[in-house]
This record gives C-alpha cells, sequence and structure tokens, in this order.
C-alpha cells in the first residue's frame, strides 16, 4: 500500500506542513499550502470556507457514505524555542522521528489523512463508493468544536474520524468540558484598616474550599470521573498595592460525562455558592460559563462558549465494526482504546450533532504541546495506512 516513493511522499509533506508555523489565528500560510497540496493530490474539489478552514472532497460511486477525516491546523505557541533540541519549526528528520511543533498535534495526522484519500482514489476509486472529505480546521486550540461546525453543515458526513494521537487505537467517546467562572463582589478599603472594606479574594477562598468539600464527581465506567478543578483565581484591583480587593474571579475546569447538560452543569454549582452563603457571611458570588472571541486568520470573528458535551458510541456500532475491520485489511492490530481519549472536535460531530465519531491518530497524547515534540516515522506511515484501511472499510461498494 505504501511503497517507499509514497513513504518518502509522506515523510517530506508532513516537514512542509511542520515548516508552516500555525499558531490559532494565523494559519494562513499552512491553509494555502493545504488548498495546493490538495489539488496536486488529485481532489476533485477543495474548498476554503469563510473561517478558513480547507475541506478537501473525493467522489467514488454513486450511493454510499459521507466519510469525513478532520484534523486541526492550528497547534500551541513555542514558549522558548532555545529549549528545544531543534528548531520547532524545522521538521528535522533524528531517531527515525520527524522533530517540530505540530507533529503529533495534529500535521502528522492531517498530512497522512491528505495522502491516503489520493491513494484511495488512485487506487480503489472503482470499487468504492460515497464520498470522502477531509477537513483542516481553525482553532481547535481556542474554540474546541467551534469550527467544525461549518464543516459539518457544509459536508454533512455520516461519519467522523478526528485525527488526534491515539497511539493508533480507536477512540469512541470523550468525556465534555466546561470552564465555570465564579466572580465575587466585595467591598474595596484600605489594607491597613481592612474592617472598613469586603475582601473578595479571602471570601472567594473560603468558598472555593466549600466547593471542594461538597462537590461530589459523578462516574462513568469508561469515561472516567467527572472532575472539577481549580485551574485560575484573580483579584482585582491587580496590582494595587494597599488595597483589599474588592472582586474575586476563579475559574474550574469541570469534566463531564455522558446525561451532564449545560443547565446542571451551572446548577450544581450554583446550589453550592447557595449552601456556602450560609456559613460565609457577606458572600456575593455569581456562577457562568465563561465565553472567548478572537478573530480567525480570514478575519473574521470567532466566539463561543467553553461548553461541550460528553459522547460515547457502542463497540459494535456499525461504524466501529467497519473501521476495525479496515484497520485489520490494512494490516494493522485493530485496538479500541479501553479508556476516553483527550478533548477534541469531536465534541461537536459525536456530542452535540449526534454523528458516529471516532478518533483515530498515530503518535501518543503525552508528546503532544511538548517541548520537542516529535512523531515517530513508522507511526505516520501506519497513521496514513490506517486511514487507507478505514476509508476503504467504511467506503466498500
Amino acid at each position: 500500500m505504501l511503497n517507499m516513493q509514497r513513504k518518502d511522499a509522506l515523510v517530506l509533506l508532513c516537514q512542509d506542513f511542520v515548516r508552516c508555523p500555525s499558531v490559532s489565528g494565523h494559519e494562513r500560510k499552512l491553509a494555502s499550502f493545504l488548498e495546493e497540496s490538495m489539488y496536486s493530490l488529485g481532489f476533485d474539489e477543495v474548498k476554503v470556507d469563510y473561517f478558513g478552514n480547507v475541506l478537501g472532497k473525493m467522489s467514488f460511486g454513486k450511493g454510499g457514505k459521507n466519510l469525513l477525516f478532520e484534523a486541526q491546523m492550528d497547534h500551541v505557541e513555542v514558549r522558548d524555542p532555545s529549549e528545544w533540541q531543534y528548531y520547532p519549526y524545522g521538521a528535522f528528520l533524528a531517531d527515525k522521528s520527524i522533530y517540530g511543533r505540530g507533529t503529533t498535534d495534529q500535521k502528522g495526522s492531517l498530512a497522512a489523512m491528505i495522502l491516503a484519500a489520493s491513494m484511495l482514489k488512485h487506487d480503489l476509486g472503482d470499487n468504492l463508493c460515497g464520498n470522502l472529505a477531509v477537513a483542516a480546521t481553525v482553532h481547535q486550540e481556542r474554540f474546541e468544536g467551534v469550527s467544525s461546525r461549518l464543516v459539518g453543515s457544509a459536508y454533512e458526513p455520516d461519519y467522523v474520524v478526528i485525527g488526534e494521537a491515539s497511539d493508533l487505537q480507536i477512540e469512541r467517546g470523550q468525556r465534555g468540558r466546561a470552564e465555570i467562572v465564579l466572580e465575587n463582589q466585595g467591598k474595596m478599603a484600605h489594607s491597613a484598616h481592612p474592617d472598613y472594606g469586603i475582601n473578595a479574594a479571602l471570601k472567594m477562598i473560603s468558598l472555593v474550599n466549600f466547593i471542594r468539600e461538597n462537590f461530589t464527581p459523578g462516574y462513568d465506567p469508561f469515561l472516567g470521573k467527572g472532575i472539577l478543578e481549580l485551574t485560575n483565581i484573580t483579584s482585582f484591583p491587580r496590582n494595587n498595592a494597599g488595597t483589599i480587593p474588592d472582586r474575586c474571579r476563579v475559574v474550574f475546569d469541570r469534566r463531564l460525562l455522558l446525561g451532564d447538560t449545560r443547565s446542571n452543569v451551572i446548577g450544581d454549582i450554583e446550589k453550592l455558592v447557595a449552601l456556602a452563603k450560609l456559613s460565609i457571611p457577606d458572600l456575593d458570588a455569581s456562577v457562568h460559563i465563561s465565553r472567548v472571541e478572537d478573530h480567525c486568520y480570514t478575519g473574521v470573528p470567532i466566539k463561543g462558549e467553553h461548553y461541550v458535551p460528553a459522547w460515547l458510541f457502542p463497540e459494535d456500532h456499525e461504524f466501529i465494526r467497519s473501521s476495525l475491520r479496515g484497520l485489520k485489511q490494512a494490516g494493522l492490530r485493530a485496538r479500541l482504546s479501553s479508556k476516553a481519549g483527550f478533548g477534541t472536535n469531536g465534541c461537536y460531530y459525536g456530542g452535540v450533532a449526534g454523528i458516529p465519531s471516532i478518533v483515530f491518530g498515530p503518535s501518543s497524547e503525552d508528546l503532544a504541546h511538548i517541548t520537542d515534540e516529535h512523531i515517530k516515522i513508522e507511526q505516520l506511515v501506519k497513521g496514513c495506512e490506517g486511514y487507507y484501511g478505514i476509508g476503504r472499510g467504511v467506503l466498500a461498494s
């Protein structure tokens, strides 16, 4: 399936992607290169939407399913390039690996998906039916699932494969996530006379401790714990010596399970705040889910709420069976992961839209976002073979 020429082409494609820095909101260069690459590799149709997502489509015989492969274009920032063994955008080859930011998360998957789609068209075009699209999406690191809404509405997939690193195992579900913000209002006063005011930070510390002591996380035998973890605390005014804070803001990361909804996620915390007011005098706290707004590289604003539901599909689902069968046909170990994976754009397809979705990708989660991020070439090649096999298994006439 992947002769030496194709393997070399895959490695070069991944390297080219890594050499196009694409921090969230700055994916233009990579998007342009992706569009050109898809046309040169024989995609029937390539479109760029107003967010800047690149969607390439391969059409096979009539009937069949609409299968979507999706991987993100953006990556997290490089804090200090001098800490890296190799320049993070150099895509250097060493230790049978490609080094660089985004290799694992998710430019390796993206390169493997694009080449797999091209090979399927070349090798099996007359023996498949339906359509296969590859989407390269923007702003995943900041707005999980938001850009995927455009892709989903434009292509209307029956099945979705998300290219998050999964060590070549199929992941069939993930916990959801909510970023919960608590704000407490106090009364400003000089720190030499604190009794004249209400210290919002001290009240918030008491509230946080109360929540931690009284919150009972749910549990799912597959997805795990529905945790609530403090991730940020800020008081206002900031950098103002001699004044007690009159406002304090904390952020909790809440991981969600099946059955959790936006209303009960907020409601659970609101109930704890109401109980805390009985024992914490002068507590004036409110709860909401955080929202973020930014601009895409196209200039279009993008915004979203930090709330996505959990999703999980059964082991015997037709799509999962077809995907496992395809992996076997490709000569790979057909494995279902025994645990849920990281948050991905699958939260939209599987969680919001209810579209049967899986996560499958080369490399491992612990190599994402790290200094000296890299992907092993063997994993990259097997990832491409896996996408080829899944495509063939799902689109077989």
